[in-house]
């Protein structure tokens, strides 16, 4: 992905997704999807936060919501004391303008943790699927060299020391399900290779991921409002001219700073935690719904029988065999991801929504030259 452009290059790692997910279903068929057909929606949805879509909205409804709060915070007559000791009133400080520059900083922050995350996993799997599809491709099941040729590029050991253990075993699944005969079997394997690599994909972005839903809105109000009262204040304590004034000032809206921090975090949780699917948009804080009103899972994945399978899901599901319970309470916490994860996965493994071109061609014409498309991404 040889451009600097972050929405470009998202734009570019998401189509690929497509198209490899498509090229996989000349492997394993059309019906089990693989994990590159969850990702082109995953990547999909990342971009909206890269381009910071939802900015506009999100500082709508936080101005409205803090405005009532700011205005109770003003009119206590020890604020009025204070600032009037201090030599401004609350309308010198632009609070409002203040608060716009801070959530976009923040919505910059976001933006370049999640085009970074986006950029490391591909980079990392994008490669194995391109190098996967040459080597068992050609008609007739791989043979043990081809799998063996592509694991001697794999590192042995856990992820978090930069092994790739899980991808090991991942990939040596993809090539089991090319072996089997039953269409059940097949499912389980292609499933448990998903689940691995969500796995791997996952322990990979963990920094990324904690670091965009912890950012420091406080810190960066603080800093902003220093700014508009055209003092210097550092994230360490003050500084400068004038240090009394500003430890002052820092110590006044160090209570409302705190309070807009709490909205923050209840907001973009609300605006941030969610996946567009072709046909949906599902909230992750929400249970994953049932496939149908009589199962939640596919047939051939409804009751499963790999050892394997079933041990990695005693590891990482809360709730196996149901999708209830599957809500993420907190999306920083890696098996607290995965637990959506894999009945994601689950519901989702055969549905052939899942291949749906994410763009119009017009659009990629325009970003594999290097532009931005017109219209809806």
């Amino acid at each position: 992905m040889r451009t600097s452009d972050p929405v470009v290059r998202n734009l570019r790692i998401t189509q690929a997704y497509h198209d490899l997910s498509v090229a996989l279903s000349g492997l394993f068929g059309v019906k089990n999807v693989s994990w590159c057909a969850h990702a082109t929606w995953a990547s999909k949805t990342a971009g909206g936060f890269i381009r910071k879509e939802e900015v506009p909205e999100l500082l709508g409804h936080f101005l409205e919501r803090a405005d009532a709060t700011t205005r109770g915070f003003s009119n206590q007559p020890r604020f009025q004391t204070q600032t009037l000791n201090l030599g401004f009133s609350l309308p010198t400080v632009g609070l409002q303008t203040v608060l716009t520059r801070t959530i976009e900083r923040i919505a910059d922050d976001i933006a370049h943790h999640i085009a970074r995350g986006n950029v490391l996993v591909f980079a990392e799997l994008g490669p194995l699927y391109v190098e996967m599809l040459a080597r068992f491709g050609g008609g007739a099941p791989p043979e043990q060299d081809a799998l063996n040729g592509l694991l001697a590029r794999l590192r042995p050991g856990p992820v978090d020391q930069g092994g790739q253990e899980l991808l090991i075993q991942a990939f040596t699944h993809y090539h089991q399900a090319l072996h089997a005969q039953e269409p059940k079997a097949r499912a389980e394997l292609i499933f448990l290779a998903n689940a691995l690599v969500g796995f791997h994909e996952q322990a990979r972005l963990q920094e990324a991921i904690v670091a965009a839903l912890n950012a420091p809105f406080r810190d960066v109000f603080l800093q902003e409002l220093s700014v508009s009262l055209g003092l210097r204040v550092s994230l360490r304590g003050a500084s400068g001219q004038g240090p009394g004034l500003e430890v002052g000032v820092r110590a006044l809206f160090e209570p409302l700073s705190r309070w807009f921090e709490r909205l923050w975090r209840e907001l973009s949780t609300r605006a941030f935690m969610r996946i567009e699917l072709p046909d949906v948009a599902l909230k992750l804080g929400e249970d994953i719904p049932a496939l149908t009103a009589e199962r939640d899972f596919p047939p051939e994945l409804n009751t499963l029988t790999h050892p394997g399978l079933m041990a990695l899901l005693a590891r990482l599901d809360r709730t196996p065999n149901d999708t209830q319970g599957s809500a993420a309470r907190d999306w920083g916490n890696l098996n607290d991801r995965m637990n959506y994860i894999v009945d994601l996965f689950r519901t989702r493994q055969q549905d052939r929504l899942l291949y749906d071109q994410p763009f119009t061609y017009l659009q990629v014409e325009s970003f594999r030259q290097g532009r931005v498309p017109h219209g809806r991404l």
